[in-house]
């Protein structure tokens, strides 16, 4: 059983819920980090998680710290967000997660579930493409006229930031996908998470927030992979063989 701790109910009209893990690239952490931030979301609950499964001491002394996955909410916007440190990989896990998540949305009366994540592309074009997913006809014209791809032909979102949505559909709430593709999986992605939020501020209608700082964030990433890619070259020009 997961610990669910409420703090306040927040008294919103049929709000708007965006709710997303860690994924490949962490540009669903990226995404959501930024977007409480920004918003100066609320804290108002939490999940207790089993995480970290280790306890850490200093010198001798003990600490123990039990990570917990939180709701947030900004009622400037009427939104509410979740997150969290980490994706379960166990699927009991996972699925009491999704049900625990969804339960807060039935019960704020969420009129529509968003979730974002990285689709993997390899190779990757320069400007990452948007793609999107529905539960419903309507919001699946909503994707149309927003202009993203839709996920053609037959395929599987895994972990939270897909299941979430499926749970969503059999308790008969909306849900949305917001995915942007991504070449590498093993390295953050902030230019794949700003351009998945610059697109669900949109559709969400809330003023555009200033992404200077993933666009920072891209630029270093960027310098590291050329550094990485020289000491590469470097590498293997050490590894000829010499002449004796």
């Amino acid at each position: 059983m997961l610990g669910l701790k409420i703090h306040t109910l927040p008294q919103l009209s049929r709000p708007r819920m965006v709710a997303a893990l860690p994924d490949m690239g962490n540009v669903a952490g990226i995404g959501m980090d930024f977007l409480v931030r920004k918003l100066k979301a609320k804290l108002f609950a939490e999940i207790y998680a089993y995480w970290p499964p280790a306890v850490s001491y200093n010198e001798g002394l003990l600490k123990y710290e039990q990570s917990s996955y939180k709701f947030h909410y900004s009622p400037k916007e009427n939104l509410v967000l979740f997150s969290g440190e980490f994706n379960p990989s166990d699927p009991r896990r996972l699925y009491e997660l999704c049900y625990e998540v969804v339960g807060m949305a039935k019960k704020l009366k969420v009129s529509t579930l968003y979730s974002i994540g990285a689709a993997l592309r390899q190779p990757a074009p320069t400007e990452p493409r948007l793609f999107g997913a529905t539960s419903t006809q309507k919001n699946l014209e909503l994707l149309k006229k927003e202009k993203l791809n839709l996920l053609a032909g037959k395929g599987q979102i895994t972990g939270f930031n897909g299941l979430v949505l499926g749970i969503a559909k059999e308790k008969q709430l909306d849900s949305i996908c917001i995915l942007s593709e991504i070449d590498n999986p093993n390295i953050i992605q902030p230019k794949a998470a700003k351009f998945i939020l610059d697109k669900l501020l949109h559709i969400l209608q809330i003023k555009p927030l200033d992404t200077a700082e993933l666009e920072e964030e891209e630029k270093r990433k960027q310098f590291m992979e050329q550094q990485m890619s020289y000491m590469s070259g470097l590498a293997r020009k050490d590894n000829q063989p010499g002449i004796a």
